[in-house]
């Protein structure tokens, strides 16, 4: 028999380069998701999956962690629909989980 899970996990959502999706969770004795995870992990709805590859492509296509955003309208969508989609998947995994929302910076960023 496999140990239980814990009450409440704990999501955490930041972009990362390299990675498809911006969900991370660490693993617990009980509880072993690795530390990268997915939609499909959280059984996340279709729209909130769609979102959340666009915000994360939208920063993977116009933020560079050295010069920074390509133009100022992009950071502010990209802030605009990490508040939405971070809202959305609170809804969403409500009943078992917390969301930690770690956004890249996005102020002073821009060229």
């Amino acid at each position: 028999m496999s140990p239980a899970s814990p009450a409440r996990r704990q999501i955490r959502v930041f972009p990362e380069y390299g990675r498809a999706w911006p969900l991370w969770e660490d693993s617990t004795p009980t509880w072993d998701v690795g530390y990268a995870t997915t939609p499909e992990m959280y059984g996340l709805s279709a729209a909130l999956t769609r979102d959340l590859a666009a915000w994360n492509e939208l920063w993977n296509t116009h933020f560079d962690p050295v010069l920074g955003w390509t133009d100022a309208h992009s950071r502010r969508q990209w802030a605009a629909d990490g508040d939405a989609v971070v809202a959305r998947l609170r809804t969403e995994v409500h009943a078992f989980a917390d969301v930690v929302y770690e956004p890249w910076p996005v102020s002073g960023l821009t060229p």
